[in-house]
């Protein structure tokens, strides 16, 4: 690692430490933000490339362990005084340690696929606007074993500083996808990789998940496992199970629900309307995987 010593900010690699404030800027030019201990110690641990950190001389001895060989050399860090750090916007969230991050690239959905027997979950987000349910999203993706995260352009990217802060780096490990035309990605997910595509929705849908119900082709042939059957083992099951939500005001639009194989409805009771998106990514995530056993 390389340790630079700075007294202002307004150097030109210091720039995107500058524009915090910013909220499309930084992922539009590739790159994003990590801030605090836990995000910033999860990038270390990651594969994704690290452009800069900027610290304080007590973070930079604390995270000494955490450079490897293959990560330290490349590594540039700023080390700034606690006055110069607590000047940033956001001092109570980034903790005076931060990092700029290079966006890896856009993964084919050939790398979300994998022939590997067992049964794969994916998450795909239609609309989704706000940053911080985008967060929570991530985090509950990787907390249930997410082999995934597809999302269009009209939902906000997980690169923003608020998704990286509150995935508290959950990210780095997820493979995200962004698809020019969601439907027409997962239209190809199921057509050509044999995904099931279960849309969730408020009411009207069933209140299992089910994995062995393989619409027109066999997905889990496209696996690389046997097709499921009424006689089969839940260890032996095989295949790829993609759960599509929608934004955080309507819901899934008619066109997403219509490429659905099934459609899942949470129970709720108390005349409660929907619950928030992230949640009900939580509750659903947790009945897919619960199906696998």
């Amino acid at each position: 690692m390389r340790v630079v010593p700075v007294t202002t900010l307004d150097l030109p690699a210091l720039e995107p430490y500058r524009t915090l404030r910013a909220r499309t800027w930084h992922w539009r030019e590739g790159f994003f933000v990590a801030e605090g201990e836990k995000v910033v110690r999860a990038l270390l641990d990651s594969r994704i490339e690290i452009v800069s950190i900027l610290t304080s001389k007590s973070w930079l001895e604390a995270l000494e362990g955490s450079f490897t060989a293959e990560r330290g050399p490349e590594t540039v860090i700023y080390l700034g005084e606690d006055a110069l750090l607590e000047g940033i916007v956001g001092f109570p969230l980034h903790q005076k340690l931060l990092a700029i991050g290079r966006i890896p690239p856009n993964p084919p959905l050939e790398e979300l696929h994998t022939r590997a027997p067992g049964c794969h979950v994916h998450v795909a987000l239609e609309g989704l606007a706000d940053a911080e349910n985008m967060g929570m999203i991530l985090r509950n993706a990787a907390a249930f074993g997410a082999r995934s995260l597809i999302h269009g352009p009209d939902s906000t990217s997980p690169w923003l500083r608020r998704s990286v802060r509150v995935s508290l780096g959950n990210l780095f490990a997820l493979r995200i996808h962004r698809a020019d035309s969601l439907h027409d990605t997962l239209r190809r997910c199921r057509e050509e990789l044999g995904w099931r595509i279960v849309g969730t929705t408020p009411r009207g849908g069933d209140n299992r998940i089910m994995w062995d119900e393989t619409p027109g082709k066999n997905e889990n042939t496209a696996a690389g496992g046997q097709a499921g059957s009424p006689g089969q083992e839940p260890g032996d099951r095989a295949g790829h199970l993609c759960l599509l939500f929608g934004s955080e005001a309507e819901g899934l639009t008619d066109k997403a629900l219509a490429l659905c194989d099934a459609h899942f409805s949470i129970p709720m009771r108390g005349g409660v309307d929907s619950i928030n998106v992230a949640n009900a990514v939580a509750v659903t995530l947790f009945e897919a995987v619960r199906g696998m056993r």
